[in-house]
């Protein structure tokens, strides 16, 4: 059974179209594939370590329009945090998978 090919647009409650309730969406199919094809997680800090440094690698030296290089060691540090805090919570969702 393919998870991905139906519902592919969420709905919140009110019956509208919601960014939030597709990401909600999309996570459930995640999980469901996961469950099926049985796909074993990496220990969590090592999955921490490889999205830190993918952030270090591929996003942090891109320079952000706007904002002062001074600043802007602070700024990618926040959301190096951020995606790191994200990653987290993400990671702890599908553990619960294996």
């Amino acid at each position: 059974m393919n998870v991905f090919n139906r519902d592919t647009f969420a709905l919140d409650a009110e019956g509208c179209g919601s960014q939030l309730a597709a990401a909600g969406s999309l996570l459930e199919k995640v999980k469901k594939f996961l469950e099926q094809t049985r796909v074993s997680l990496p220990p969590k800090d090592q999955f921490l370590k490889i999205v830190a440094d993918a952030y270090d690698t591929y996003v942090a030296p891109i320079d952000i329009p706007g904002v002062p290089n001074i600043v802007e060691p602070w700024v990618d540090n926040a959301l190096r945090a951020i995606v790191l805090q994200q990653s987290s919570m993400i990671y702890d969702y599908f553990s619960t998978v294996a």
